[in-house]
């Protein structure tokens, strides 16, 4: 995992909280108000927008940093 780009580690981040949080990708989309469609998009292509990233530490409550670990 450490060979990924930035934006992939965020989506996997993402994967890892859905996974913690939702029974599925669809219940975290519908309880965060995006698409499923986008959600998918986040996980498998990564995340290249910092403040889409911001946002989902956010109401994830984690740190913006902590999408990278």
């Amino acid at each position: 995992m450490n060979n990924l780009s930035p934006q992939m580690k965020a989506g996997q981040k993402l994967r890892a909280l859905i996974e913690e949080n939702f029974s599925s990708q669809e219940d975290f989309a519908f309880e965060y108000g995006a698409d499923i469609r986008t959600i998918s998009r986040y996980i498998n292509n990564g995340i290249n927008k910092i403040d889409v990233i911001q946002s989902l530490a956010d109401w994830f409550g984690i740190s913006f940093a902590d999408f990278f670990v």
